[in-house]
């Protein structure tokens, strides 16, 4: 069987389409990501707003089309932060039914956090000692700690990159006391990480989708490469990603759209992640592991393998 999920994110909507592989795990047969921006000046409001809610429609009908063309049988959406909390999302998910027929499923935030974790695991080696995979969206981020045989600990924070950009508009590029308040905030918010961290002592974070993906391609063109489709996980040193940081952080947009591996639609984002991946850094992780692997490579693992 075939099966197509897309992932309704806060800033894409992101299709793939697979089947099982013979050794029980994925196959791949196509992916696609699509710019929506569904939580753009409505998220930190509770609603989305009129003109987001037209591109997401318009983003599933295109994906949907995309699924058929590659001989998906099930189509399935998993809906996230944005429409966990908007209250027009009951239209959204009428709407994406009766014109697509494409059932979307609003997962709470622990039940996003599982299936990230499990299309990390596809992608990742975890091993006996905690790892930390850490997932940032437009809405919220997600973090598990985990190893290769237990979940230790999950949890989704209404922190995404959108909702930051929202909460503290400022200058471009952020100044010093910005960057300053936006970390405070983290520090504040992520009381709870800060105390699963302190206890289980993880030596590696894992970063999933995107702007993971983001990150791993720009840390990819710094040394004169490009990631390969088949590469599902990479790991970089740490002292590429603060140089990067701190060349992101100064330049302004015009200048950050120029580097390699940035895609327009995360200029005015990623400043916001790098502060928050930075903020997690400085407990002591020691490497930093970017896997392709997230939400959507653990839906369609779970409903390939009969368990959703």
């Amino acid at each position: 069987m075939r099966v197509a999920i897309i992932d309704l994110g806060t800033n894409t909507f992101n299709l793939l389409v697979a089947e099982r592989a013979a050794d029980g795990g994925l196959h791949i047969l196509h992916s696609a990501e699509r710019p929506v921006f569904l939580g753009k000046g409505g998220i930190e409001k509770g609603v989305i707003a009129e003109d987001a809610f037209a591109r997401g429609m318009e983003a599933l009908a295109a994906h949907r089309e995309a699924a058929l063309a590659h001989g998906a049988e099930r189509i399935l959406g998993f809906g996230t932060s944005a429409l966990r909390n908007a209250r027009n999302a009951p239209d959204f998910l009428q709407q994406a039914l009766e014109r697509y027929g494409i059932t979307i499923t609003v997962v709470p935030g622990g039940e996003e956090a599982s299936l990230i974790l499990d299309g990390v695991r596809q992608a990742v080696p975890f091993g006996d000692r905690p790892h930390l995979v850490m997932d940032i969206g437009g809405g919220s981020i997600e973090f598990i700690l985990a190893t290769g045989n237990a979940l230790l600990w999950k949890q989704s924070f209404e922190l995404g990159v959108t909702r930051l950009r929202e909460r503290f508009p400022a200058p471009d590029p952020l100044p010093a006391d910005a960057e300053l308040r936006i970390a405070t905030h983290l520090d504040e918010r992520l009381g709870p990480l800060w105390a699963m961290m302190e206890h289980h002592r993880p030596h590696t974070l894992i970063g999933s989708a995107g702007s993971f993906d983001t990150l791993a391609a720009m840390l990819a063109a710094e040394t004169g490469r490009t990631l390969g489709d088949e590469e599902a996980s990479l790991t970089f040193p740490l002292d590429a990603f603060d140089e990067l940081k701190e060349r992101l952080l100064r330049l302004p947009a015009d200048e950050r759209a120029k580097l390699p591996g940035l895609p327009p639609h995360r200029v005015e984002t990623i400043p916001y992640a790098m502060i928050a991946v930075e903020r997690v850094l400085a407990q002591g992780i020691r490497e930093l592991c970017w896997s392709r692997y997230a939400l959507k490579e653990g839906a369609a693992w779970r409903v390939l393998l009969g368990k959703a």
